[in-house]
């Protein structure tokens, strides 16, 4: 994603110490074919989110609090994290969704059981779209 110097600079100085580490603590080891977001393309996929869930009934609610970790290399799978340690996998459309089944995402109550989860669909050999998925 193209960045700004500028936006880069505040999406850094706004980003809450917590974030940082979860950033920092992923990029240490990251699952094959997955990749650590900066601070400003974290900000772009969490906006992303947001705009892309249904207006009720999906499992990430309305999307707020949603920050993204990691994204995977050629796909639209994106890892979030919330502030309480909760952490989602999501395959984001892109667009407007109204059916609260879209978009496809998994819930894990820290990122270590998520990483788990990353690694085992890493190492799938026809990986699903859904990291649930068999």
């Amino acid at each position: 994603m193209p960045q700004s110097p500028l936006l880069a600079f505040f999406a850094r100085l706004f980003e809450p110490t917590w974030l940082r580490h979860q950033r920092q603590a992923f990029a240490a080891h990251p699952p094959p074919g997955w990749w650590q977001v900066d601070a400003t393309s974290g900000a772009l996929l969490a906006g992303a989110l947001k705009d892309g869930l249904p207006p009720q009934g999906h499992m990430l609610g309305r999307g707020w609090g949603w920050h993204a970790l990691g994204r995977a290399d050629g796909s639209d799978d994106v890892l979030y994290i919330r502030r309480d340690g909760r952490c989602a996998i999501v395959h984001l459309t892109w667009q407007r969704e109204t059916d609260p089944r879209w978009p496809v995402s998994a819930l894990y109550a820290s990122l270590a059981e998520a990483r788990a989860a990353l690694y085992r669909w890493s190492a799938a050999p026809d990986r699903p779209t859904d990291p649930e998925a068999p």
